[in-house]
């Protein structure tokens, strides 16, 4: 099975030989392996994680919302940002998390605004923690 991972500005993984991918889908994960049935899913703000075949260990991609599409032969993912625990900025996540929170508290939003800012915290909170658990140093 192979693996596609892209955004509408760079590509993440073509044609990557995979043993097995865990995908964080609208409602809840999905866990993809060779066989699996042909389907279309939205993608939630989450890591999606994948091994490569042959290999014991999950590879970690930070995605921001998308689409999953699964075929016979792979699976295509289409995010809107999408980054690898070595691309993350620590203190630019960190700083991220403080702004958005410091503007959720001060009640003066609007509802749209503070489901943005939810998801942008959700969005650098799994960024920061992708990046730490990798040990990248930035």
């Amino acid at each position: 099975m192979r693996l596609n991972i892209v955004t509408p500005t760079k590509k993440i993984l073509i044609n990557a030989e995979i043993d097995e991918v865990l995908a964080p889908a609208f409602r809840g994960e999905l866990g993809i392996l060779p066989g699996h049935a042909p389907l279309i899913s939205t993608l939630d703000t989450g890591v999606l994680k994948y091994k490569l075949k042959g290999s014991s260990e999950y590879k970690k991609v930070v995605i921001s919302w998308g689409y999953l599409e699964v075929t016979p032969s792979s699976v295509n993912i289409l995010s809107e940002t999408a980054e690898e625990p070595f691309e993350i900025d620590l203190s630019r996540a960190s700083k991220a998390i403080t702004e958005a929170e410091k503007k959720l508290a001060t009640g003066d939003i609007t509802l749209v605004e503070m489901e943005k800012l939810q998801r942008k915290v959700k969005r650098a909170r799994l960024r920061k923690l992708a990046s730490e658990e990798s040990g990248a140093k930035k």
